[in-house]
């Protein structure tokens, strides 16, 4: 029990059990302390060097011959405490780390119609996106989830510029759809549909079964807004 508790102030098993014995019998050998403990000598060895590093752990030499003793326990909090204090010290500096990491470029596959779903909820954290390519196949294929994306995202006034191919002018993803549309020739369909949002990138190929690549990238979701504003000046309206 002793042991286990130790273990979560940070000592691994063998670490502990030296350290509880030598609590117990005051001082002792290296020698005593396997036979007591049942680990090898060499393991024990390890352990005291980490333990002394640790300050939990010291030693005399008597007749040739080191003999290890542990130090008060209450030395336990105060490495505690020391932790605690260094940890507050370095966590802005950790934290910045941590932001400027979020930063760099990460990507996620995302397959079936409830991994679709979860980006487009994911869409809706957001005030605004822009989406192009699509040939018709959103509606078609999430049916319900289509209906209840746009329904939300009326209710949240997000705001939608969407490029659609000229024969879905009067189809089911305009008509019933909360965006401002414009539209390109049918040659240029295309089994896909790209949504940009934040700095996001989710390129929806619309099979049989969904697959989506979401993009996480600052400048690449800026090259992809660009692009999508040459096509949205070029698109009929």
């Amino acid at each position: 029990m002793y042991t286990e508790k130790l273990q979560r102030l940070g000592l691994n098993l063998s670490e502990a059990k030296v350290y509880f014995i030598l609590l117990d019998v005051g001082r002792a050998q290296a020698g005593e302390i396997s036979k007591k403990s049942q680990i090898n000598r060499t393991t024990v060895y390890d352990a005291l060097e980490r333990l002394i590093e640790r300050g939990l752990v010291t030693y005399v030499i008597s007749a040739n011959k080191k003999i290890f003793r542990s130090v008060k326990p209450a030395v336990l909090i105060e490495k505690i405490k020391e932790t605690e204090k260094i940890a507050t010290e370095i966590l802005p500096e950790l934290e910045d780390l941590y932001k400027k990491s979020k930063e760099r470029e990460e990507s996620d596959i995302y397959r079936g119609r409830s991994g679709i779903k979860s980006i487009l909820w994911d869409i809706l954290k957001y005030k605004k996106y822009v989406a192009f390519g699509s040939s018709g196949r959103f509606s078609d294929i999430m049916k319900h989830d289509f209906l209840m994306f746009q329904k939300r995202k009326k209710e949240l006034k997000i705001k939608a510029k969407v490029i659609l191919n000229e024969s879905l002018i009067k189809s089911e993803s305009v008509q019933k759809a909360y965006s401002q549309f414009r539209f390109i020739p049918d040659e240029y369909s295309a089994p896909t549909t790209t949504f940009v949002y934040d700095d996001k990138i989710a390129v929806i190929i619309w099979s049989e079964t969904p697959i989506a690549t979401v993009i996480s990238s600052k400048d690449v979701a800026k090259s992809y807004k660009s692009y999508f504003e040459l096509l949205w000046k070029q698109a009929k309206k």
